[in-house]
This record gives structure tokens, C-alpha cells and sequence, in this order.
């Protein structure tokens, strides 16, 4: 069914909107009822409704199948990624160990040869969490062990665990990169044969064990089986290199013993990039990308584009994608600007509910007790924390903030906001809670 359709499409449009578009596109459920197609990224669910293929898709379908087929386009990543990849634009190609790159270890484990130490931007937010990266991948299992890198989303954790596996399987040392789910995966794969030892023995022949996404490592079986294997490790001066999306310490699931064993080493947060770093890796990864791209444009997606340095990829490649539509080869920020204005959301307001609900869920308190007489210290200290962010963040009066947080007097408000000022300079861990807040307000604002 699927086939036919793409057939037609295939004769009917252009070839490179045929590349760009049709070709990553594979069926998940073929039927007289229904069609549902699988896309390996929202970026080209969202391209494909912008050049409306998805009404010409479905009207060929009602044409070649029956009139009345629903088809759906769902994000999935499919098994056969790799030959979807090499026909989209910029694929990021991944490379076994020992199969053509010289010298890396036949025992190292695949990795993407786009994320290297050269190609990673640093600044300011990021500086520190590079540079202990590269530390622990010239002198691995010293006094950096383990290395532990939280932080949000797309900021470059995984960047930064897979240039440490690119520097050292260039230096032939064996190191394994794997996500925290595929080890629970092969864990419990192990468990329900007779491989357990096999599994053991496969982990502890790395001399690099690089661990993404740490906090879904929620069962005491497998981290049972991972104190074991941390142990071996760190007593055998192997490096280990952990990512975080959230300081570990605040991971109730993981055990005290292991989150013990982390506090060891170097925990260190990497953040959202500043505006210069921003422009930095725009002019990076368009050069990676080969493009062409004024300046204008530049300084346009670093200041639209600022949450997290995935959005920025996402941007430059849909801007390659349409310059390559309408053969266009210079971008600029008006070509930039109307490209990408179904990403750019729209800024949305900030209420003091929102700022409330937001500060009980980090600090663990109801909301409720935050406009409550109630003057216990973590109550006190989350309604402090709540006024300063709603004075910072609503625009809404002194008497108003008063009034909202349970009719109280504006020097009230006023001295909550002084005292989380002093805070947020002379204690690291309050620095960090409203920080962590400021962020999830940025991200809400978008």
C-alpha cells in the first residue's frame, strides 16, 4: 500500500523534496482503515504539514487504498535508521569499533563520529564541565572518578560522554558508551538465562564505562548488579563517566550506597549556553553542516533559539532542508525568519499559580501550605522563594504578590525577596533550587 503511494509521489514531485521528505518515510500499520506513518523525527512531521505532502499523502491514499483510509504520521525510530539516515541530509553516522577508523579497539562499543572534543562549543555555562571531560579522558581513574555531568536536555551530555569515547578508542583503549536503559535492557536479558556471568565479564573488559541517563536506573536489581561493577571498576583505577538529567543527590529511587559512591568523584552541572556561546555553536554547526548563513541570521537563531543546543540543530537543519527545496545557497535572517517561525513559539505569560505549584513540587511541599499561615522551615523557605520568583517573573505589584500569598503585607513581600537575594549568593544549595526553578519558568515562557 505504502509502496504505491510512494511510487506516485516518487514521478509526481521533486526530487529533492522526494529525499528530503518521502524516502525517511516508512509504514507502522498498513490497513483498509487505516495508514499510519512513521517519521524519524517531529522536525520532518512538522516539514511534511508545511509543504503539505501529509493532505497529498492522504488523498493518495484515499485514491489507491479506499475513500475512506485515515493515515497518521507518528514519531518513531525505526530499525532500519541507518539506511533512513543515509538518504536525509546530515546523517550522524556511527562507526563499530575497528571497522575502518585505525587503531580504535575491536572491543570498544559504537559511538557518532560527529561528537568530538573539536566539535563541542564551550563558554561560560559549559567551560568547567568540558574541561573535567577532557581531564578524565587523558588521565583516566584519578581524582575525577567518577565523573558525574547533570543538567537539562540537549545541552551536550551525551556530546561530551561520546568525545570522551572518540578520544580514547583513537588512543586504542576500550571503552564502553551505553544508555542506562539498554544495560537494564541487557541486565534482565542476562537474568532470564544463564548469561549473567557472560554479562559481567562483557562490562569489566573496558578500561571507560560511559553511562547515559543514569536516572532511570530505578530498580534495586540492577543497581545492585552496578555497585558490584562500579566497584571493580574504581578499584581497578577504570574511569567511569556518568550523565544526569537532574543532580543525583535528588534521585530518591537510586540507593544511598551508590549516590555515596558518585559524591566520591566530581559531580559538576552543565547548563544553557549564553547568547555568545549560542552564536559560537551556530557558526559551528552550520560550518559542520556546510552551510551558508549571514551573520544576521546567525545572531537571529542564537536569540530565538536558547533553551538548549538541540533546538539550534533542529533550526539549521530545517533551514538546510528548505534552502535545498528552493535552491537557495546563502541564508539570511529574513529566509531564516520565516523558515523556522512555526518553531519559534510564541512567549506565553507566567501566572503566580504557576510559580507557586512549581516551587511546591521542587521543595517538596503542598501549595497549599505555601498560602498558609504555616512557618515551618521548608514551608517558609519555599513561600521566600516563591514571592522572589513571582516579583521577578509576573509584573505583578508588591500588594499584589502580598495579597495573592495569603493576604499578606507588601514589606513582607519585600523582605522574602531580600533574603532569597542574600541566599542565592551565600548558599550554593539555594543557588541551585532557584536556579533549577528559573529554568523550568524560561522553558514555560516558550
Amino acid at each position: 500500500m505504502w509502496k504505491k503511494i510512494k511510487d506516485r509521489l516518487g514521478a509526481s514531485e521533486n526530487a529533492n523534496i522526494v529525499k528530503a521528505f518521502i524516502n525517511p518515510l516508512r509504514a507502522v500499520k498498513e490497513s483498509n482503515e487505516e495508514l499510519i506513518i512513521g517519521c524519524p523525527s517531529q522536525q520532518i512531521v512538522t516539514l511534511l504539514e508545511k509543504q503539505r505532502l501529509d493532505q497529498k499523502i492522504l488523498s493518495l491514499a484515499r485514491e489507491l487504498i479506499s475513500p475512506d483510509i485515515a493515515v497518521r504520521f507518528v514519531v518513531k525510530k525505526l530499525v532500519d535508521m541507518e539506511g533512513i539516515q543515509s538518504s536525509l541530509p546530515l546523517p550522524e553516522t556511527t562507526e563499530t569499533a575497528g571497522d575502518g577508523k585505525k587503531g580504535r579497539s575491536q572491543k570498544s562499543t559504537a559511538i557518532s563520529n560527529e561528537f568530538t572534543f573539536n566539535t563541542f562549543v564551550a563558554g561560560p555555562s559549559n567551560k568547567d564541565v568540558y574541561e573535567s571531560a577532557l581531564y578524565v579522558a587523558r588521565h583516566p581513574g584519578t581524582n575525577r572518578n567518577p565523573l558525574v555531568i547533570y543538567g537539562g536536555t540537549g545541552l551536550g551530555k551525551t556530546h561530551l560522554l561520546q568525545a570522551i569515547g572518540n578520544f580514547v578508542g583513537s588512543k586504542t583503549r576500550p571503552f564502553c558508551y551505553i544508555s542506562t536503559q539498554k544495560l537494564i535492557n541487557d541486565f534482565y536479558k542476562a537474568m532470564s538465562g544463564d548469561g549473567i556471568q557472560k554479562f559481567r565479564e562483557g562490562l569489566l573488559a573496558y578500561d571507560f564505562m560511559l553511562i547515559d541517563d543514569i536516572q532511570f536506573m530505578k530498580t534495586p536489581g540492577i543497581q545492585e548488579e552496578f555497585f558490584r561493577m562500579f566497584n571493580e571498576y574504581h578499584h581497578a583505577k577504570k574511569q567511569i563517566v556518568i550523565t544526569s538529567d537532574r543532580y543525583p543527590g535528588e534521585i530518591r529511587e537510586i540507593d544511598s550506597r551508590l549516590r555515596s559512591r558518585f559524591d566520591g568523584g566530581v559531580t559538576i552541572e552543565i547548563r544553557p549556553p549564553e547568547l555568545d556561546t549560542r552564536i559560537a555553536i551556530v557558526h559551528k554547526k552550520a560550518e559542520l553542516y556546510e552551510m551558508k548563513i549571514d551573520d544576521e541570521a546567525v545572531f537571529f537563531i542564537a536569540k530565538n533559539f536558547k533553551n538548549n543546543v538541540r533546538q539550534i540543530e533542529g533550526a539549521l537543519k530545517t533551514l538546510q532542508i528548505s534552502a535545498e527545496i528552493v535552491g537557495r545557497r546563502d541564508i539570511s535572517k529574513d529566509f531564516a525568519a520565516d523558515r523556522l517561525r512555526d518553531m519559534i513559539k510564541v512567549r506565553t505569560s507566567i501566572s503566580m499559580d504557576d510559580i507557586i505549584k512549581m516551587t511546591a513540587t521542587v521543595m517538596g511541599v503542598k501549595g497549599a501550605d505555601i498560602l498558609s499561615p504555616e512557618r515551618s522551615k521548608q514551608v517558609s523557605l519555599s513561600r521566600q522563594i516563591a514571592m522572589f520568583l513571582s516579583k521577578k517573573y509576573t509584573g505583578s505589584t508588591l500588594v499584589d504578590i502580598g495579597r495573592r500569598f495569603g493576604g499578606r503585607d507588601h514589606s513582607t513581600v519585600i523582605s522574602s525577596v531580600s533574603r532569597i537575594e542574600k541566599l542565592f549568593m551565600d548558599d550554593i544549595n539555594i543557588k541551585k533550587i532557584v536556579e533549577k526553578l528559573e529554568r523550568e519558568i524560561e522553558d514555560m515562557k516558550y
